[in-house]
């Protein structure tokens, strides 16, 4: 082995790394030994790999991604790591202010009101719908961007709006994304224009159903929440039905979230 060199346990010790990572930024092409023997596997490391190696380990400590620290070790620029931690405080930020949300609403949770739930009967009623399947990070404008095809595609066709916007969720296959129906109800069957039909809205029928109820007034950031004490409600009082769960915007989503007023529906089965 060449002198100057670190093998893999001293450049583990020197760095605070362990074996294991180690071997695992090798494979990732994040920390490559500047020596592997080809006759016995052994690896080493020089000793200027010792600052990518303490860079690696800070921006891991501080929850940076991979794909972020291989971008920082690549562009060997002070201004672009500034940045990327400046972007990983940003998302810190968003965790701490999340699980303080979470803490706040666990109180709640704690003495939940029973009586903010409802049971009621959604009769079957037709619909101008569109399908998509946005990633989570893409989800609130696709609905967005849904609300307002609805609308337009209502005026185009003349059809007679006779509720509020909505849409339907079933339970995620994938954790990364959200199958979603969004649906706007109408009086009659329309005819839509080819233009309309090529976003891929179409008339369709919801069906009736019977749902255990509760209404979200403030940010959207409240529905986990609702949801919560939604799906423990059904636990003690309902059997929840093989159906997608309802939210139906009685406000328009563009205006002041303070002032939005949500529904959720949890289709549940009754004895009759």
């Amino acid at each position: 082995m060449a002198s100057g060199l670190l093998r893999t346990g001293a450049f583990a010790r020197a760095s605070s790394l362990s074996v294991k990572a180690l071997r695992v930024y090798h494979d990732m092409g994040l920390l490559v030994p500047a020596v592997v023997d080809p006759e016995t596997g052994y690896r080493a490391y020089s000793p200027a790999q010792l600052t990518d190696a303490a860079i690696i380990r800070l921006l891991r400590e501080v929850g940076v991604s991979l794909q972020d620290i291989r971008a920082v070790l690549d562009a060997r620029d002070l201004g672009f790591v500034h940045k990327v931690l400046a972007e990983q405080a940003e998302r810190l930020q968003a965790g701490l202010d999340a699980v303080a949300r979470l803490v706040d609403d666990l109180s709640v949770e704690a003495h939940p009101d029973d009586a903010a739930v409802v049971l009621r009967r959604q009769e079957a009623c037709l619909v101008l719908s569109v399908e998509g399947s946005p990633s989570m990070a893409e989800l609130v404008a696709f609905v967005r961007w849904s609300e307002t095809t609805l609308t337009d595609a209502a005026f185009a066709s003349g059809a007679v709006v006779t509720g509020c916007f909505g849409a339907c969720y079933p339970v995620p296959v994938e954790e990364d994304r959200q199958d979603v129906t969004a649906f706007m109800p109408i009086a009659d069957p329309v005819l839509l224009p080819v233009d309309v039909s090529c976003l891929g809205v179409r008339v369709d029928e919801l069906p009736a159903c019977d749902v255990a109820a509760i209404t979200l007034r403030g940010p959207y950031l409240g529905l986990e929440s609702c949801y919560r004490r939604l799906g423990a409600w059904v636990a003690f009082h309902a059997a929840p039905a093989e159906a997608a769960v309802r939210e139906l915007y009685l406000t328009p989503l563009d205006g002041p979230e303070e002032d939005a007023v949500t529904e959720m529906l949890w289709p549940v089965e009754l004895e009759r």
